[in-house]
């Protein structure tokens, strides 16, 4: 079977029309080819689709692990909580007692002064500090102590002075 196409050549050729005769045998087989070729990139485009929302998720879990950092334009201040540390029995004073807010931790220096800072945004922020003797048995066996501290308006340091029980 013999297709005529009848294609009209640009203004350049005066407006002749051109008589093309095509075999539909060689039109047939070039389809074909074009068909499969189709199927290839779609399975490319499917797998690589997959690939970049595997690759998505995990930067998405990644990131989400950590805790959000302050972004610009929202007003944010150091929230700062320092005291001393004290056994309760006789008013001793215990160095390399942790203090941890979150993910933030910080030991209690030779005269059981501590300071832990943590940034946070505006307004009454509420914290859990809590106390835990990492150094074995150098202070003894000291109880681990958990305490809230809560921030009021416009207060951004706290002074939070401790007394830890032995066990």
């Amino acid at each position: 079977m013999i297709v005529i196409c009848l294609k009209a050549t640009p203004a350049y050729s005066y407006g002749t029309l051109r008589v093309h005769f095509f075999d539909s045998t060689l039109f047939h087989e070039n389809y074909l080819k074009f068909k499969n070729m189709k199927k290839v990139q779609i399975k490319y485009l499917k797998s690589y689709n997959s690939l970049i929302a595997v690759l998505l998720s995990l930067l998405g879990f990644a990131t989400s692990c950590f805790e959000p950092r302050t972004d610009y334009g929202i007003p944010s201040a150091p929230y700062i909580i320092k005291g001393k540390i004290e056994l309760s029995v006789d008013n001793t004073t215990l160095q390399n007692i942790q203090v941890k807010i979150q993910a933030d931790s910080v030991k209690s220096d030779i005269n059981g002064n501590y300071q832990i800072s943590k940034s946070g945004y505006v307004g009454s922020p509420t914290y859990t500090v809590q106390f835990r003797d990492v150094d074995g048995t150098a202070n003894g066996e000291i109880a681990p102590l958990d305490t809230i501290v809560k921030f009021v308006d416009g207060e951004t340091v706290k002074v939070l002075d401790v007394k830890l029980k032995p066990k």
